[in-house]
C-alpha cells in the first residue's frame, strides 16, 4: 500500500513538472525565433511603448510609465553607464499630424531619438497610428503598428469601432480614435507636450536600474507582441514628414555602435528578413500624395529612358543632315554663277562697240571742206586785168 501511494506521489509530481516545462519550452521557442541583432534597439520594445501609449491619459502619463521599470519596455543605456537611460516624450505638430518623439538625452548638448509614434486624423472620428524605431538602433528603420484581421462590415464607411477601411490603403488599418491619449492630443484645450526633464536633471520619482540581459528583457515584454505587428510601409506619409528635418542624432552614440552595426549589415544577408524592414516593398498609393508607387501603372523611371533617346537621336540626324546638304548646295550654284557671267559679260562690250560709231562719224565731217576751195577763188590778186 505504501508503495502504492509513493508512485502515486512520484506521478502526480511527474505530470506537475511536464505541465510547467511544457509553457517553458513553447516560450524559449518564440524567443529563439527572434534573434537579437546585438544593436541597442533590442532593448527597447516598440510594442511595448505602443500598448503604454494606448492606457496613457496623456502624453505626461506616457513619459512616466515608459520609464516605470515594471512596465518592461525601456532596457536601453545608450550612454554605457550600466545605469537605464531616460526616456523623454517630445511631441511636433503640424496641422491634423504629430509626430511623438521618445528621446535619451546623451550629454548636454546631444539627443539620440529612440523611436517616433506617428498620427495622422483623416476623418472626424478616425486617426492612424504607426511607431518608427530609429535606424541607428535597430540597424534598420522598423515600423510596428496596432494589429487588427477582422475586415468591418460596413468598409469602415461610419469610420467608426476598433478597425477602419481605407480604398487608398493596404487593407484595413486600425482605428486609434477612441484611445485616450489620441483623445487628449486632438483636444481643442491642448498645449503641446515637451517634457521640461533634460540630461542629468530628472524627475524625483525617477530611478534607473541596472540593465537586464537581452533575453531576459524579451521574455518579460513579449506579451505586448500580441497587440501590435510589424508593417512593411508607411502608412503615416504626412507625419514622417513633419519628423524627418527634426530628427536627432548622437555623435558618441554612432561611433559607440560602429562594429556592431557593420556586423549586422554584414550578416543581414544570411539572417531571415523581418517584417517591418522592408522600406523598399511597392506601398499602396495615398489620395494626395506621390509617396508611394501606385499599382498597375509603370514607374516613371522605366518610361522614360527608353522613349526618349530611342525617337529623338534616331529620326532628327537621319532627315535633316540627309535632305538640307543635297538641295541647298546643288541648286544655288548651278543657277546664279552659271547665268550672272554669260549674260552681262557678253551684252554690255557689244552695246559698247555699237553706241561708239556716233564718235567715228563726226572726223568724216571735214572731209567734205576741202572740196570748197576749189571754186573759183575771190582774191583780186587772183581776177584777170
Amino acid at each position: 500500500m505504501k508503495t502504492m501511494k509513493a508512485i502515486q506521489i512520484v506521478a502526480f509530481f511527474c505530470l506537475i513538472m511536464i505541465w510547467s516545462i511544457a509553457p517553458a519550452q513553447e516560450k524559449q521557442q518564440e524567443v529563439n525565433l527572434a534573434d537579437s541583432t546585438g544593436l541597442p534597439g533590442d532593448n527597447f520594445s516598440l510594442q511595448g511603448a505602443l500598448a503604454l501609449f494606448k492606457e496613457s491619459k496623456s502624453l505626461e502619463d506616457f513619459e512616466k510609465k515608459l520609464n516605470t521599470k515594471d512596465n518592461d519596455v525601456n532596457n536601453l543605456d545608450l550612454d554605457g553607464n550600466d545605469k537605464t537611460d531616460y526616456i523623454r516624450v517630445i511631441d511636433n505638430a503640424k496641422d491634423h499630424a504629430h509626430a511623438v518623439v521618445l528621446q535619451v538625452a546623451i550629454s548636454k548638448t546631444e539627443s539620440q531619438d529612440v523611436a517616433v509614434i506617428q498620427i495622422e486624423k483623416d476623418g472626424e472620428s478616425s486617426a492612424m497610428l504607426q511607431i518608427l524605431g530609429d535606424e541607428d538602433l535597430y540597424g534598420e528603420t522598423t515600423i510596428v503598428e496596432p494589429a487588427e484581421n477582422v475586415e468591418p462590415a460596413d468598409k469602415g464607411d461610419s469610420k467608426r469601432g476598433p478597425s477602419a477601411y481605407s480604398p487608398g490603403y493596404q487593407g484595413i488599418y486600425f482605428n486609434v480614435w477612441y484611445w485616450p491619449s489620441i483623445q487628449f492630443i486632438y483636444a481643442p484645450a491642448y498645449v503641446v507636450w515637451i517634457s521640461p526633464w533634460y540630461w542629468d536633471y530628472y524627475p524625483m520619482w525617477w530611478s534607473p536600474w541596472r540593465p537586464l540581459p537581452w533575453r531576459y528583457h524579451y521574455m518579460s515584454c513579449y506579451h505586448y507582441h500580441h497587440h501590435f505587428h510589424y508593417a512593411d510601409y508607411h502608412r503615416t506619409t504626412y507625419a514622417n514628414q513633419v519628423y524627418a528635418p527634426r530628427r536627432n542624432r548622437s555623435a558618441q552614440v554612432t561611433e559607440r555602435y560602429r562594429d556592431a552595426r557593420a556586423h549586422y549589415k554584414a550578416t543581414q544577408a544570411t539572417r531571415p528578413a523581418r517584417p517591418g524592414t522592408n522600406m523598399n516593398a511597392v506601398r499602396p498609393g495615398r489620395p494626395g500624395t506621390n509617396d508611394a508607387v501606385k499599382p498597375g501603372r509603370p514607374s516613371r523611371p522605366d518610361v522614360k529612358p527608353d522613349s526618349r533617346p530611342q525617337t529623338k537621336p534616331g529620326t532628327r540626324p537621319e532627315v535633316k543632315p540627309g535632305t538640307r546638304p543635297q538641295t541647298k548646295p546643288d541648286s544655288r550654284p548651278q543657277t546664279k554663277p552659271g547665268t550672272r557671267p554669260t549674260v552681262k559679260p557678253g551684252t554690255r562690250p557689244n552695246n559698247s562697240q555699237q553706241v561708239t560709231p556716233k564718235q567715228q562719224t563726226r572726223p568724216s565731217q571735214p572731209a567734205r571742206s576741202p572740196s570748197r576751195p576749189a571754186q573759183p577763188s575771190k582774191d583780186k590778186k587772183s581776177r584777170p586785168r
